[in-house]
């Protein structure tokens, strides 16, 4: 029969989940999470990255046609 245990591996080293205290686990699954977000976060950044250089390139455009139309 197969161990299903939950193991963590902190620093090179393996430690079963029984091993840990439950105040100990509760800061593991916290950074989880912590990690979790910031990779959210840097995903959200990158989509506004792309959005801001299109509406870049659109008020660009907009004044481009302004100034071409004031001529």
């Amino acid at each position: 029969m197969a161990n299903d245990e939950k193991t963590y591996n902190i620093d090179g080293k393996e430690y079963k989940d029984s091993q840990l205290p439950i105040k100990l686990k509760n800061y593991i699954i916290a950074r989880q999470e912590l990690v979790i977000s910031k990779v959210r976060h840097e995903v959200e950044l990158e989509k506004i990255d792309v959005l801001t250089n299109y509406y870049n390139d659109r008020i660009k455009t907009g004044l481009n046609d302004l100034d071409g139309s004031s001529s």
